[in-house]
């Protein structure tokens, strides 16, 4: 959802609603994915916004692809190049 929103991202209480979490359990989450860096809230009026970090992301994406399968050939090294690129 926080991708989907981009770098506008998105207030606690609209992620809640859209998940339909409580907000203890949207916030426990929340906090997980803070400290994995893959995240980051900042405070707008009385609000925080949460929005995703996409460099962060974007490793750990592709630390994933490269390290897939102990090195041995599958699946996701076929996939094509994201977001429209060409090889």
């Amino acid at each position: 959802m926080l991708v989907v929103a981009g770098p506008d991202g998105m207030a606690a209480g609209e992620i809640a609603k859209q998940l339909g979490l409580s907000p203890s359990s949207l916030s426990f989450h929340l906090k997980d994915l803070s400290h994995a860096d893959l995240m980051k809230p900042r405070q707008e009026s009385r609000f925080i916004i949460y929005t995703g970090n996409f460099d962060a992301m974007t490793g750990l994406i592709g630390f994933l692809t490269e390290n897939c399968c102990a090195g041995a050939t599958c699946a996701a090294s076929d996939l094509p190049n994201c977001c429209g690129d060409t090889p």
